[in-house]
């Protein structure tokens, strides 16, 4: 992998609040910015290794910090939090996936639905979680492994279709039929999660450096909004087109979003609840 090809790290102002000196390499632009500030942004996937240590260095001399850790540092506790948000991300992504085939018309409330529905919207209050507390790029893995282990769980699926049948069973055509289906579900969900969790990655810590990491409702609300949106969207259009009549396919994008925004609010509260239990539990510095 090659580095600084964009930037380079200068080294550091000490003031009342230590900034990093950062060279634009394109320009020759020296541009000063807040060590969390250039932690979380794509700036350091840019940096070699040796200015990601001096930076980390920098950034957790302090103990107020409970955000982000090097790899060697963090304790035992942090990564099987992280490991155990990752595990429910795919796990959840998986039954998605399976469960988005079927339609469903909740006639009480008039919504036209997959089941999915009420699974999906979990992933973009997980994905929130995991930038509070462990940084976009921390973020941005975990989705890249859920969507590999949702890819190979129906590429192992879809094979299963290969091999020869039984004539006896009567479900064969059924199986295949629904196997199918849900690999078509797999390519529109998997487009809409890429696109729509890496926005909510991406908005979260846009805008967790603009407010200075206060108003964690704001940003956890803006960022899940606009992430359903694009997702409901992108999802109904390619998964049920030339299934289902448009005036339908319409229907049910509007509701997969109220559904997703009535999770985008009340999934403010778990992340508030969830902080609070990381600074407590998780994120304890093992002397």
């Amino acid at each position: 992998m090659k580095y600084n090809l964009k930037y380079k790290l200068l080294g550091f102002l000490f003031g009342e609040i230590i900034t990093a000196r950062v060279l634009v390499l394109s320009t020759g632009k020296v541009i000063a910015m807040p060590l969390k500030e250039l932690d979380d942004s794509e700036i350091s996937d840019d940096l070699n290794p040796h200015e990601i240590k001096a930076l980390h260095k920098k950034l957790y001399m302090h103990h107020n910090i409970t955000t982000e850790y090097e790899m060697s540092d963090r304790n035992e506790r942090s990564w099987y939090a992280y490991f155990s948000i990752s595990l429910a991300l795919a796990v959840i992504y998986i039954l998605s996936t399976v469960s988005g085939v079927k339609p469903v018309h909740l006639s009480t409330f008039n919504l036209i639905i997959p089941p999915a529905i009420f699974f999906y919207p979990l992933t973009f209050i997980l994905v929130d979680i995991l930038n509070e507390f462990y940084g976009l790029k921390m973020a941005r893995r975990t989705i890249i492994i859920s969507f590999i282990a949702n890819i190979l769980f129906v590429g192992g699926l879809w094979m299963t279709t290969l091999l020869p049948d039984l004539k006896e069973w009567p479900h064969d055509q059924a199986y295949r039929y629904f196997i199918h289906n849900i690999i078509a579900v797999l390519l529109a969900s998997s487009l809409a999660y890429l696109l729509s969790e890496n926005i909510n990655s991406w908005l979260l810590c846009k805008i967790k450096v603009l407010t200075n990491s206060r108003y964690l409702f704001v940003r956890v609300i803006i960022s899940s909004v606009c992430a359903a949106a694009i997702d409901s969207i992108i999802f109904c259009s390619i998964a049920f087109y030339g299934v289902l009549s448009l005036p339908t396919i319409k229907a049910m994008i509007v509701s997969q979003f109220i559904i997703k925004l009535i999770y985008a609010v009340s999934g403010v509260f778990p992340i508030y609840g969830t902080r609070k239990l990381f600074r407590k539990f998780i994120h304890t510095v093992n002397q």
